[in-house]
């Protein structure tokens, strides 16, 4: 058992661990106006801890590209630029599909039955897009971690991150959401089948055009100001 000096020597990181994920979820929400000075003073304030804590979780997350820091004047909100969304979802793409491959070789014919049995549970859990969301996260998490490369995730994980406001937002569309059921489908036949090719049905799945990237971002920018304006939390 732990003595009490030990527990008590925890603590401090324990803090600092809890204020980064609590930041870290205000910036993956975008509970910051893009493009907007981060107040530590305020948020520090909201959160009940001193300015160190917020610092060193401001610092982790600039090198995650969640914040940027401008000397001498302080930490900004990430701005939100369909060039940048349609990037990220290249890059998600070129991740996935390598992932798939090696999932061909290395997954087995129980890992691909669960993967399915988990998908339609989740998704016919219920219409709430920010659940359908998850569950679409947690498929494409689970074909990539049967590549069993732990950096192919954590890579993943990062992008998911940056994308998922957008996630939501992109699903709330009927056809897209149809078109999400119908692709994740074939793409769990061609793994059943080690059919490589699959990585162009997945490729498409997951690329989204310029012109997407444009309606998604004005959507995004659109809620974001609105709920900002009307003091609506999301």
């Amino acid at each position: 058992m732990a003595s009490v000096a030990e527990a008590k020597s925890k603590r401090p990181a324990d803090v600092v661990e809890k204020v980064y994920r609590q930041v870290r979820d205000m910036a993956i929400e975008y509970r910051f106006r893009p493009g907007e000075r981060v107040n530590e003073v305020e948020l520090a304030q909201r959160l009940k801890v001193s300015r160190t804590p917020i610092r060193q979780a401001l610092n982790r997350l600039v090198h995650e590209e969640f914040v940027t820091f401008v000397p001498n004047r302080g930490f900004y909100a990430r701005e939100i630029a369909p060039a940048d969304i349609r990037q990220i979802y290249e890059f998600r793409a070129l991740v996935e599909c390598g992932a798939f491959r090696l999932a061909c070789e290395r997954g087995s014919d129980e890992d691909i039955a669960r993967i399915q049995a988990e998908w339609e549970a989740q998704s016919s859990a219920g219409s709430d897009w920010e659940q359908l969301s998850a569950a679409d996260e947690a498929f494409h998490l689970a074909i990539a971690s049967l590549a069993e490369n732990p950096h192919i995730l954590n890579t993943l994980n990062d992008l998911n991150a940056k994308l998922r406001f957008f996630r939501r937002i992109d699903l709330e569309n009927d056809s897209r959401r149809k078109n999400t059921y119908q692709e994740h489908a074939a793409v769990l036949d061609c793994l059943r089948r080690r059919d490589k090719s699959g990585v162009e049905i997945l490729k498409n799945h997951i690329v989204m055009s310029s012109g997407h990237a444009v309606m998604v971002t004005k959507e995004g920018l659109a809620r974001i100001f609105f709920d900002m304006e009307n003091g609506r939390a999301r």
